[in-house]
């Protein structure tokens, strides 16, 4: 069920258009969405950072259920009200060569 209702995209070249029309049909249906790589959209981040905006604005017009899923390298120009109104989940590789590869 699940599967039904977690729409993902691949952020890039070209794509800002279409992860805005999932991010609103997200809102109306309660879908969960997720965005990648985000560092690669850089330029794309401040409409996300607006329409995450309108939607703390206007909570009523956000089904209950939906979800905002986003993934990213560390990256300085990265919105910071994105980061503040989420919350963050690190995957930090291990230190050394050797529990690097045993992680493998």
């Amino acid at each position: 069920i699940l599967g039904e209702s977690l729409k993902i995209i691949s952020l890039g070249q070209g794509q800002g258009p279409i992860a805005e029309a999932l991010f609103k049909q997200g809102r109306q249906t309660g879908d969960w969405v997720c965005l990648q790589n985000c560092h690669l959209a850089v330029s794309w981040l401040g409409r996300l950072e607006m329409m995450i905006e309108e939607a703390g604005n206007e909570p009523e017009q956000t089904n209950d259920d939906f979800r905002l899923w986003l993934t990213s390298n560390p990256s300085p120009k990265f919105p910071v009200p994105v980061l503040q109104t989420g919350i963050k989940i690190t995957n930090e590789p291990p230190k050394g060569m050797r529990a690097n590869l045993l992680r493998t």
